[in-house]
């Protein structure tokens, strides 16, 4: 073969197949000069300076270190760990063109062709651009995969690009120039995501089959996310709530008929407040009991308490409330009792008519009555 010319390489159907024509491929561009596994004059390795930038942060040494680390392990069959090694030199120096060669090889060798086909495309860039000869044969690796490269298309119908539509390949936000564009990707199972606002996120995952095959995905239109159930308007902390004032009871409306209403409603109250006085006194006990409970040898003279007599306390402080607060209920709705009996309608006739109101308001620790009426 003449000197410099690219060998033909022979279509395979395996990853095995195809790194053997790359590894082809790497010696016939490789110099004549120089012993097998070492460069020669036109060819620099990452031991020997290049026309190529020295690596950022002066990680030079690691980055070299990271390299033969990852030859011994590719010698020894141990692909996917000599990959993952040449990655992490990758971060380290970007720009190191024997890492990334054989970075493509690397990945040409587990069949992820279309990560070695940009990595050789990306060394070919860096190469030519610092005028190393090695862009040549990064552009001729890349040349060889790219028949091989198995494709998807991402497409949008019309009328399926709902307003700030956002793609995802494997996590990877698709710009809309890509749309509809049969890019690169390695065999294997991708999952495609698709969202937008207001709209339910989408999501399909697809096998690319290997050696030149080519996937197409249609996203549809997202359907429109169900508006949330609205919640209850809450009334405001501490407002107080108006109970329905009492209909005003005139004996000149109803006769013996609407005194006798108003006398069963004053029957009710006044039983109500009854049982409120009670609760009071209950609650008032319980207070009284508790206090003089935390006084028997948990807390002093000072109200200095342990735990025991600081919990008593708190239930006698509860406790006390309560009873303030039926007791107030109670003695409330007796006077209202009291009043309603006083201004009922005989049931013959009687004194002139007399017209009672009422209101009740319900807060926050405390209860209120308004009474009114003509007498």
């Amino acid at each position: 073969m003449p000197r410099g010319a690219l060998p033909k390489i022979p279509c395979c159907s395996r990853p095995r197949g195809l790194a053997s024509a790359l590894a082809a491929l790497s010696l016939s561009l490789a110099p004549a000069s120089g012993q097998a596994g070492e460069p020669g004059p036109a060819q620099r390795t990452l031991e020997q300076p290049g026309p190529n930038p020295g690596p950022p942060g002066g990680n030079k040494e690691q980055v070299l270190a990271l390299y033969q680390a990852a030859a011994r392990l590719l010698e020894a069959g141990r692909i996917a760990e000599a990959c993952a090694m040449l990655e992490q030199g990758r971060t380290l120096d970007p720009t190191a063109l024997n890492l990334l060669l054989r970075l493509g090889e690397c990945l040409a060798r587990t069949g992820r062709t279309a990560g070695a086909w940009n990595v050789f495309s990306e060394t070919a860039a860096i190469a030519k651009s610092a005028g190393d000869p090695r862009a040549a044969r990064a552009a001729a690796l890349a040349a060889a995969l790219e028949p091989r490269l198995s494709r998807m298309a991402i497409t949008v119908p019309p009328g399926s690009a709902a307003p700030g539509l956002e793609i995802r390949r494997n996590g990877v936000l698709l710009l809309p120039s890509q749309w509809g564009q049969a890019l690169p990707v390695d065999p294997g199972t991708h999952t495609i995501e698709a969202q937008a606002p207001g709209r339910k996120r989408w999501s399909v995952e697809r096998v690319v089959p290997p050696d030149g095959a080519g996937v197409v995905i249609d996203v549809p239109l997202l359907p429109a996310q169900e508006p949330p159930p609205r919640a209850l308007a809450a009334a405001p902390k501490g407002q107080r709530t108006q109970a329905p004032p009492v209909p005003p009871l005139d004996d000149r409306a109803g006769g013996a008929g609407a005194g006798r209403a108003q006398r069963v409603i004053a029957l009710v109250t006044g039983g109500a407040g009854l049982v409120g006085l009670g609760l009071g006194t209950v609650f008032g006990a319980e207070a009284i009991a508790r206090r003089d409970a935390s006084n028997r040898g948990h807390c002093d003279a000072r109200s200095r308490c342990d735990a025991v007599g600081v919990s008593l306390r708190e239930d006698a402080q509860k406790a006390g409330t309560a009873s303030t607060i039926a007791f107030s209920t109670g003695t409330a709705a007796l006077l209202a009792a009291g009043l309603l009996l006083w201004t009922a309608p005989p049931s013959a006739a009687g004194p002139p008519s007399r017209r009672a109101t009422a209101a009740a308001a319900v807060g926050p620790g405390g209860f209120s009555l308004v009474v009114g009426g003509r007498y």
